[in-house]
């Protein structure tokens, strides 16, 4: 089936010699018809009645065409459907695309601002912060960044205090050993 699809889409369908032999026929047929017909109708006893006949065929015609378009039309939207259906699932459409849309171009054309302006930027970040863990993050934080300061700050006080311990022990003429014991 798939060989038969693409020696229809690949060869054009109206240059093929069976449907201009069809196309033919159907010519002479209808210029037969008119030939025969102006000739029939202008034949003096028959004429007039073939003008009538062709008059009520036409509006017998007519009224089959008011009356049965609509189920015709349902029929041939039936058939359709289904032929279109059965040509997509024979069709690799996205090669399709690839080889007959020029998506960068496309691509070109969409305004990002109107996309952007689209998108609800406080939703979305709410919803990111959601996702985080922010009160953990700021409580591990908050304690490693504590926790260094605490001993800085005992380091400091250490240090301080020995200063202090030195200049007491100046002021008051006590030597300290050289293991750090008075």
């Amino acid at each position: 089936m798939a060989e038969r699809i693409d020696k229809i889409s690949s060869g054009d369908v109206l240059k093929s010699p069976a449907v201009a032999l069809v196309a033919g026929t159907a010519a002479v047929a209808v210029e037969g018809g008119k030939v025969a017909a102006r000739l029939v109708t202008s034949l003096p006893v028959v004429g007039p009645w073939v003008r009538r006949g062709v008059s009520e065929l036409t509006a017998r015609g007519d009224q089959v065409i008011k009356q049965g378009l609509d189920p015709a039309r349902e029929l041939l939207t039936a058939v359709v459907v289904q032929v279109i259906e059965h040509v997509l699932a024979e069709l690799d459409l996205t090669a399709l695309v690839r080889e007959q849309v020029d998506i960068d171009a496309i691509a070109a054309e969409i305004d990002i601002d109107a996309i952007i302006d689209r998108i609800d930027l406080v939703g979305l970040a709410n919803t990111v912060i959601d996702g985080v863990d922010l009160p953990n993050i700021i409580r591990e934080s908050t304690n490693s960044v504590t926790a260094e300061v605490m001993t800085d700050v005992r380091s400091q006080g250490e240090r301080a205090d020995d200063r202090v311990a030195g200049m007491v022990d100046r002021v008051l003429g006590r030597s300290r050993s050289r293991d750090g014991a008075s």
